[in-house]
């Protein structure tokens, strides 16, 4: 069963709206923070202005009784409706005034600003000092306090206000965000329409990276190399199949139309003996070409195990030579070796990709002809070279003659028991031993296969 899951879309619109969330709720804690570390100064700064009116008033008075007579004067200073709380003391502790009955606000001894808790929990900001009173100079305490009622209260509304922003931000950033990204992936909804269209009989449809966004572009462009890859492979498997159909109906049709023939009318046992015999080189063929094509199908899947070793490349050569001289002498070729160094290879994988190269030059040499077997160092590398006169290959079949099948002399590929596939083996084998195989081939001249095993 398949899993179902948000689409990309939701999964962005609920990312911007969580981000939205914390940035504005951040922006609003940093701003409620900063209101009421502002409010808590604004009222250090009156609670200080407070207290200098109240020793003004307290010069101007003439004694400490008059405080007490008079104490409208200081009443007005402080206004208890706007939390502000008074309390003035002589030397001894004895109030003189009050805008409160309250004394749970102040503070056991000392002077300056501090924090103090009521006894009903509130906290209020106290400022204690002392005053001179009139001429007499006597010395008074001040106790001045601001309870942070009023403080709160406006914080309060304030922080509402934040928490509401907030939240209508949010659900705003988080609906525009979703139609913005909704929009914004428009290009991969249709870059997604054209992939749905390529189809296995349809590989030439590709997707229009030049409109797609840049972030999309590199995914368009790769998303089109893959397909083709795809449509090379395909077409090549394709060829493949087809040419591997030819090639098996040739033989098979050769020992079916024989036999056929043989067995209209009876036959004597020299003419059956015939028919095995042709028949048993036709299954002898079908056997190579099947052991070819599955060399190949296990080199492609790097399914051939390597066992590399350091060779000596003349003696390799020499003992190839050696193999190939009865079948060249028939055709009058001749073999020169010319090597030096050591190469890292497989042993049967080195000796199987020379020996194709080896067959395929005694095949077109003419007679008289000479085949040169070569192996150089060069570098870390060591480079073994099969030279050939001959007819040549054009430069048009040059691209494809490594590839399965292919035959660049068609005239002659009927006559061969060559079914086209040693040139690929020969790259497959290169392949697995992370080296290459090129080719130089002049017209009615000579051809050069080199294969490049690195150090």
């Amino acid at each position: 069963m398949r899993k179902s899951s948000l689409s990309l879309t939701v999964q962005m619109g609920a990312l911007l709206a969580g981000l939205a969330v914390l940035v504005f709720f951040s922006v609003g804690f940093y701003l409620f923070q900063a209101l009421a570390s502002q409010l808590r100064d604004r009222d250090d700064v009156e609670l200080r202005e407070r207290l200098a009116q109240v020793q003004h008033l307290l010069e101007e008075t003439s004694n400490a009784d008059a405080i007490a007579t008079d104490p409208h004067r200081f009443l007005d200073v402080v206004e208890v409706r706007r939390g502000l709380l008074l309390v003035i003391r002589d030397s001894h502790g004895a109030d003189l005034m009050a805008n409160t009955p309250d004394r749970s606000f102040i503070p056991p001894q000392g002077s300056g600003m501090a924090n103090v808790r009521r006894a009903d929990g509130a906290e209020v900001r106290v400022l204690a000092g002392t005053g001179r009173v009139g001429k007499s100079g006597q010395q008074v305490q001040l106790i001045l306090a601001r309870s942070d009622v009023e403080r709160s209260a406006l914080l309060k509304a304030y922080q509402v206000k934040v928490l509401s922003a907030a939240v209508a931000g949010a659900l705003l950033s988080a609906t525009l965000g979703f139609f913005l990204v909704r929009h914004g992936l428009g290009k991969v909804r249709a870059l997604a329409s054209q992939a749905r269209q390529v189809t296995a009989h349809n590989l030439a449809i590709r997707l229009d990276a030049e409109s797609a966004p840049e972030e999309l572009r590199l995914l368009a462009d790769s998303f089109n190399e893959v397909l083709e890859r795809l449509q090379a492979s395909f077409d090549s498997l394709s060829q493949f199949a087809d040419d591997l159909a030819h090639d098996l109906r040739t033989p098979l049709n050769n020992m079916m139309l024989q036999t056929e023939v043989l067995l209209a009318q009876p036959r004597s046992t020299d003419d059956y003996q015939q028919l095995l015999a042709s028949n048993h080189e036709e299954a002898a063929r079908l056997a190579r070409m099947v052991e070819s094509i599955l060399f190949l199908a296990r080199a492609d899947h790097d399914q051939v195990s390597l066992s590399t070793e350091s060779l000596d490349a003349k003696e390799e050569l020499e003992r190839i030579a050696e193999y190939f001289e009865g079948p060249a002498s028939d055709v009058g070729v001749r073999f020169s070796v010319a090597a030096t160094g050591h190469v890292t290879a497989d042993p049967q994988l080195l000796r199987r990709a020379v020996s194709n190269l080896v067959a395929n030059a005694v095949r077109y040499t003419p007679p008289e002809g000479g085949i040169m077997l070569e192996a150089n160092v060069e570098g870390p590398a060591v480079a073994i070279s099969v030279t050939n006169p001959g007819p040549g290959i054009d430069a048009a079949d040059l691209p494809r003659i490594f590839d399965r099948f292919y035959r660049s002399d068609k005239a002659r590929s009927s006559k061969s028991s060559s079914a086209g596939l040693g040139l690929a083996i020969v790259k497959s084998i290169m392949a697995l031993h992370r080296g290459q195989v090129t080719v130089h081939s002049v017209p009615h001249g000579l051809t050069r296969f080199t294969l490049i095993f690195p150090g």
